[in-house]
């Protein structure tokens, strides 16, 4: 069992400089393969002290990892941090958002890019198919300061009836058979008039993602990291997909 492979460059692998696992990791976080580790990241200005899975590769040989791929393909994605989310969250940082505006943030691992919505004043629900993640990214924001942000458990084939202004999700879109999923997804819970951003780092499946938008009577925009327009997707780099209702 391996992490589905990427364009080689410094936007699409995983961070793998990570610190040793804690020697005392926090009572409220369950046991997991190869520990937890913290780290801290300064982002425009900003500081994100994390707590996040020390060695995400401990998971491809764990027995309930196995099983869960057997019954549903499932892949422990959450516990890894791509380079593409700490440039989300620059981009979250420097744009201009409604205060109080709910955001969802789908897959979302460790909780970085909600954590940055939470530093600019949105009300953050952190979603993930994997309960862990969104304790992770829950216990991450308590930690912030930011006890009142929400978690919720998402199986993106069967969204629930709610919708929000806001929706964003990173690093997504590696592999097809999510790509409907998502976009379905996205017709059932944002909101009439709001916005989704589907931050990619430059994979080769992203650009089937973008073709098919339209089909889902939706339509979109591609973004650099500056929000400066691009022509279409592109391979090992940072893009930004911005989609609304038709």
């Amino acid at each position: 069992m391996t992490v589905s492979p990427a364009p080689s460059s410094s936007d699409s692998l995983e961070l793998r400089d990570l610190p040793q696992a804690m020697i005392d990791p926090p009572a409220e976080l369950p046991t997991i393969p190869g520990g937890w580790a913290e780290r801290e990241w300064i982002i425009e200005g900003h500081s994100f002290r994390l707590v996040l899975p020390a060695s995400p590769d401990a998971f491809l040989e764990d027995t309930e990892v196995h099983a869960a791929f057997d019954r549903d393909e499932y892949m422990p994605y959450w516990a890894y941090l791509w380079p593409a989310s700490i440039k989300m969250v620059a981009t979250i940082l420097r744009t201009d958002w409604p205060r109080d505006a709910e955001v969802l943030e789908l897959g979302a691992g460790i909780g970085l890019p909600g954590l940055a919505g939470l530093r600019r004043g949105l009300k953050v629900t952190f979603s993930d198919y994997e309960p862990k993640a969104v304790d992770l990214a829950l216990f991450n924001a308590r930690r912030a300061g930011f006890g009142h942000a929400e978690g919720l458990v998402i199986d993106w084939r069967q969204p629930p009836e709610k919708q929000f202004p806001i929706i964003w999700g990173c690093e997504l879109l590696y592999e097809d058979r999510n790509h409907e999923p998502l976009l379905s997804l996205i017709k059932t819970m944002l909101a009439p008039g709001g916005t989704a951003w589907f931050v990619d780092g430059g994979r080769m499946r992203a650009e089937r993602f973008w073709k098919l938008i339209p089909d889902h009577g939706l339509t979109c925009r591609l973004f650099d990291e500056n929000l400066e327009p691009l022509p279409a997707p592109r391979v090992g780099r940072y893009q930004l997909i911005e989609v609304r209702h038709s």
